[in-house]
């Protein structure tokens, strides 16, 4: 991995997101779900959508903020006044990601609210939490940023593949999706291989909160390649999704709410609107130059709607098997967050 790299997912180039607001063909007859679709990146992804005529279900913590954004995102295209704009529907389910109890409710809400019918095109996991020194432990008493970031989106993604696969089974090749968020730390400072093997050991064994981000992002990439891997027509895990991680972007949003102030201040001027965020997940979500070879292979994705030009050899390595002459690592921390979730998935 180069100087470049990192680079250029500061500094992308000036208004080269190939999709925008301005161009998403109509996502009429779809539906959708963003996690943390309340706020920040979730926010203007879920304006984006309904703007297209999609159907999008907001899962969120607040019952409040849901219905501020709801009625936000309303006025916005309400103001706009263009009689040519045929908007969707926006619908919330209460999840905290953190809470697996939660996450099996909203999931079997929302397949109730689909009905046997129903569809689901693309999973937008993409609520996530900074790092926090001194989180507490969750409801069923994890790390706090492994089970937000990653092990809870791990359990709805799971709950949610028989309705993703069939969606697949009639919908064009690759066009069922799930974006996993990432970030520009998983190449700056995730420990070699990604996520150290102690961590697997004693997950409060690590306690630096910055690592324990990272690694939380990076295990969100480690899952995208090992879900696309294990698809199959009877299989547990889906068929014909396209899962695919993202880094989006750094932005102006409430992930910065618990992270050391200072270091909040001095990255403030080089943050931008989280609108460019949302793009990014526009093109890994519609982009005809994604593919399931890509989403196998472990692909991953950059602000705003690119290729990462080069990760880690460490991390490349840790996708595949120790028979393929890799580490093996994202194999086992999928099977890590499978003993995790496995009493949430009846």
């Amino acid at each position: 991995m180069s100087l470049g790299a990192i680079w250029t997912q500061f500094f992308p180039p000036r208004n080269g997101a190939p999709l925008t607001d301005t161009n998403l063909p109509s996502q009429a007859g779809k539906v959708f779900i963003v996690t943390g679709g309340s706020s920040g990146i979730g926010y203007e992804t879920s304006r984006i959508l309904y703007g297209a005529g999609g159907k999008v279900y907001m899962l969120t913590r607040s019952k409040d903020n849901a219905e501020e954004a709801i009625t936000r995102i309303k006025a916005h295209y309400a103001q706009d006044g263009d009689a040519n704009v045929k908007t969707g529907s926006l619908h919330f389910i209460q999840m905290d990601v953190a809470d697996f109890e939660s996450v099996k409710n909203a999931a079997q809400q929302f397949l109730a609210l689909e009905g046997p019918d129903g569809r689901l095109d693309v999973l937008f996991n993409n609520a996530g939490i900074g790092a926090r020194k001194n989180a507490p432990q969750t409801p069923q008493g994890h790390e706090y940023h492994f089970a937000t970031n990653s092990i809870g989106h791990h359990l709805l993604t799971r709950l949610l593949a028989p309705i993703l696969s069939r969606t697949a089974k009639k919908s064009p090749k690759d066009t069922v999706r799930v974006v996993w968020a990432a970030s520009v730390l998983v190449d700056m400072i995730s420990p070699r291989g990604g996520i150290r093997k102690e961590y697997l050991q004693d997950p409060f064994s690590i306690k630096n909160q910055n690592e324990l981000y990272a690694s939380s992002k990076t295990a969100n990439w480690f899952l995208a390649s090992e879900f696309a891997r294990r698809q199959s027509e009877a299989g547990a895990f889906g068929t014909g999704v396209v899962h695919m991680a993202a880094n989006p972007g750094n932005y102006i949003t409430g992930i910065w709410r618990h992270v050391t102030p200072l270091i909040a201040y001095v990255l403030r001027p080089i943050l931008r609107y989280p609108i460019h965020g949302a793009y990014t997940y526009l093109w890994t979500a519609f982009s005809d130059s994604v593919t399931m070879d890509d989403a196998v292979t472990g692909r991953y994705a950059i602000c705003d709607g690119r290729w990462h030009p080069g990760q880690r050899k460490d991390l490349l390595l840790a996708l595949r098997g120790e028979e393929e002459g890799g580490s093996g690592r994202a194999r086992e921390y999928f099977e890590w967050c499978e003993e995790r979730v496995k009493d949430f998935l009846d």
